[in-house]
């Protein structure tokens, strides 16, 4: 199957630009609830695991569900893996670890050099993105 990706880089960083601003309106949110209800709330180490279970469940639900993040769908595209369905909460967990190394540059460039234009977390998280443009 093939799984060569049609979505440009501009369109990647569009996209998670979009989403970064809605994650972290999300996380500035409940962050000002947990210190408004709980005052050192956020010396807690559950503080951070609990923002990071809210940004990937942002992603993840996003992804599994509805396959397309707000800002995957103000850019008009979408994942899936080679078979066209849905991905799975285990390649979102796989996609969502391995981005950090993507938006420091080392997975957008591995995209770069191979043939099917997949950065470093879709390479190995065996999932795809899919123009939706008509």
């Amino acid at each position: 199957t093939n799984m060569k990706s049609n979505v440009s880089l501009v369109s990647r960083l569009g996209a998670i630009t979009y989403d970064f601003f809605l994650v972290f309106s999300l996380v500035f949110c409940i962050g000002l609830f947990v210190v408004i209800v709980i005052q050192d709330g956020t010396k807690n180490p559950l503080f951070f695991l609990l923002m990071l279970f809210l940004t990937f469940g942002y992603f993840a639900l996003s992804w599994v569900k509805g396959r397309q993040t707000l800002g995957m769908k103000a850019w008009k595209f979408e994942i899936m893996q080679a078979d066209r369905k849905s991905i799975t909460y285990k390649q979102s967990a796989v996609r969502f670890f391995l981005a950090p190394l993507s938006l420091v540059g080392i997975g957008f460039i591995f995209q770069l050099f191979n043939k099917n234009k997949l950065p470093l977390h879709d390479y190995f998280s065996k999932t795809y993105l899919q123009s939706t443009k008509k």
